[in-house]
């Protein structure tokens, strides 16, 4: 095991704008390892996204769906220990940009999360964690009701997740996590001003990390989620998120931090936009 991840902790991306199907709160592979208490850390997450089709019920709809998603996140946290366990908080805000095919682009910030996490069970010994975290989303970002796309929500949600890592050989690991989202209302959608609300989405990711060289790793994660159905006024829309996806990463460690690259997308979605290709680069600084 490299001496690098003793600092490695549970830092999630956050990706689920309004103008893009709802995805899982991903855990990056090899992130359940217990950190180190009394660390800092900041993080520059760099995304970029593009959605080339969209789905209704399994089948692909006519017309031109293309659209481009841009967020640049910022994160800092702190680690600190509580009863023995350690504990981890951080907070996130997006910068967003949305361009679709046929409208103007509109760019600004996205909703605020926060994160709790915790590790009732650590066994630095066999490497073998089990981490539990909780999520709160403030609608903090841009939203107006006569736009097709927005940055935020416009809504609170609120989100569990549970997951457990342990090798596989001495320079291997898989990692598992469940998270389930349950979502506020949004009184002002449109504008009618409807009422929006949607059903809890849960999502369940594996993922196998691997130690190509000390202070290198590649994994590969897939993911699936389900749930998800949103009602207008009432009415339901028969529109659950049933997607598959995948992802592959590439880290590289280093004394105080660490460099992170990844591409991912769908491979199969039900109802919304379906993410042709998913790059993203990530830069983590631990003080």
């Amino acid at each position: 095991m490299l001496m690098h991840h003793r600092y490695t902790c549970i830092i999630s991306l956050l990706t689920m704008p309004l103008a893009a199907p709802a995805v899982a709160i991903d855990i990056q592979p090899g992130d359940l390892r217990a950190p180190k208490v009394g660390m800092n850390f900041m993080q520059l997450i760099a995304q970029q996204s593009e959605f080339k089709e969209r789905y209704v019920n399994g089948k692909l709809q006519p017309g031109d769906s293309q659209l481009e998603i841009s967020h640049l996140f910022t994160r800092v946290g702190h680690v600190f220990e509580a009863a023995g366990k350690p504990l981890l908080f951080f907070v996130q805000t997006p910068m967003t940009t949305v361009q679709p095919s046929d409208q103007e682009r509109v760019s600004d910030i996205g909703d605020t999360a926060f994160l709790l996490a915790f590790w009732p069970y650590a066994n630095s010994e066999t490497q073998t964690y089990f981490s539990v975290g909780a999520y709160l989303f403030a609608p903090t970002g841009n939203y107006h009701d006569d736009r097709s796309f927005n940055l935020g929500e416009n809504r609170y949600r609120g989100a569990l997740q549970m997951g457990v890592q342990t090798p596989l050989t001495h320079r291997s690991r898989w990692m598992l996590a469940l998270d389930t989202m349950w979502y506020g209302e949004n009184a002002e959608f449109g504008q009618r001003r409807d009422l929006l609300e949607k059903a809890p989405l849960t999502t369940a990711q594996v993922s196998v990390q691997y130690d190509v060289l000390p202070g290198y790793a590649l994994a590969a994660s897939y993911f699936y989620t389900d749930g998800g159905e949103t009602t207008l006024n009432a009415v339901r829309q028969h529109d659950p998120t049933r997607l598959h996806r995948y992802q592959l990463t590439g880290t590289a460690y280093f004394s105080s931090g660490r460099i992170v690259v990844q591409y991912g997308g769908d491979l199969e979605t039900e109802n919304g936009l379906f993410e042709d290709n998913r790059l993203i680069l990530r830069y983590m600084r631990y003080f």
